[in-house]
């Protein structure tokens, strides 16, 4: 009777914080889509003042770039300990099917 309940107990508890883990891992993972999204569009930004020669301009936004790209190495180490496998990979295709999906409504 003693091992049933002890049983049960650790079941549970196992299984509630990996619900509650579940939850954090999804929500990281759309922080991780949005820095890369945010990523790319500084990117393009940094380009397109260095090709109209504006230097200070396209420096703040590589230097923007770099920071995002530290952050989504972190994000991308913190989610695979935590078990989801090629985050980057993911968020990237995600974020293309969005955006096929957002050119397909506006037709």
């Amino acid at each position: 009777m003693r091992k049933i309940f002890m049983l049960i107990l650790v079941s549970t508890i196992l299984g509630t914080g990996v619900m509650a883990q579940s939850k954090d891992v999804k929500e990281d993972q759309k922080v991780l889509k949005n820095t890369i999204k945010d990523k790319k569009e500084d990117k393009h930004e940094a380009a397109n003042d260095l090709a109209h020669l504006r230097v200070k301009s396209a420096i703040k936004e590589r230097k923007e770039v770099r920071r995002h790209r530290r952050s989504i190495h972190k994000q991308e180490e913190h989610l695979e300990a935590h078990g989801v496998s090629h985050p980057v990979e993911k968020a990237k295709h995600q974020l293309k099917v969005d955006k096929d999906n957002k050119k397909g409504n506006g037709k």
